[in-house]
């Protein structure tokens, strides 16, 4: 499995840019797609049988709310696909060359990540952004489909992020493509709408964060923080929504 990937990734770094465009097209949209469509099927399924679980808003969608999200999305997912073209030029190695290294990257990226998604996206509720960052609080009762219906421009800020870490830190090619997909999988579940209200401490832990995230979009300019609180701590924009917030 490993060689089949290092062989993929060596493929998609020797490839001609158009065979590469298309490729990260098609991972992201698949990553958005079934993700936001299993985790739907999912609540779906938990909410409608009472079992472990309830919607934090449960107003009706807006009219054309579904589609619109799709389709923003997908927008969004190519221009990632354009943006790892600019990562393609900046990695390091394939891997990681040791654990060190492993937990170095990671450590480094999490922290870059967190200070830049909190400050950009604090930019977006400026004046000047309004109107970009207002395509996703159209969004207020939000769906799996929410996480990346967002203006192009806003898509871009978000695309860029690896790249621009890439030329301050380096990073290795798997581990960004790990990273990404892994923070696509983590900004769909913020906005699955669901509070989890079973038992399980690990479980009950990671589904705060949808709750932490909704408060965002009910009321504004609170929470900008993507995995942690301190930005918003520091900053006295938290706005603790439950008592399950992480």
């Amino acid at each position: 499995m490993i060689d089949y990937l290092n062989a993929l990734l060596q493929f998609w770094v020797d490839s001609h840019w158009v065979v590469a465009l298309t490729m990260a097209v098609v991972v992201n949209i698949a990553v958005y797609v079934c993700t936001a469509w299993l985790l739907s099927r999912l609540i779906m399924l938990i909410v409608e049988h009472h079992s472990a679980g309830e919607l934090i808003d449960n107003r009706l969608l807006k009219k054309g709310q579904a589609k619109l999200e799709a389709t923003n999305g997908i927008t969004a997912c190519i221009i990632f696909a354009v943006c790892s073209l600019v990562s393609r030029e900046l990695f390091s190695t394939l891997w990681p060359l040791s654990v060190v290294d492993f937990i170095l990257q990671v450590a480094c990226f999490t922290i870059f990540y967190e200070s830049y998604s909190y400050f950009v996206h604090r930019l977006l509720h400026t004046k000047r952004f309004k109107k970009v960052h207002r395509v996703h609080h159209q969004s207020v009762r939000v769906t799996p489909w929410s996480a990346y219906s967002v203006h192009p421009v806003e898509a871009l800020f978000i695309g860029l992020s690896a790249p621009l870490f890439m030329m301050i830190f380096p990073l290795s090619l798997g581990m960004a493509l790990v990273l990404h997909v892994s923070g696509m999988m983590f900004t769909i579940l913020l906005h699955s709408n669901f509070e989890y209200t079973g038992r399980n401490m690990l479980i009950k832990f990671v589904l705060a964060y949808p709750c932490y995230h909704s408060t965002h979009h009910i009321n504004g300019n609170v929470n900008f923080g993507f995995v942690n609180k301190w930005w918003d701590t520091i900053f006295k924009t938290l706005k603790v929504s439950s008592t399950h917030d992480p």
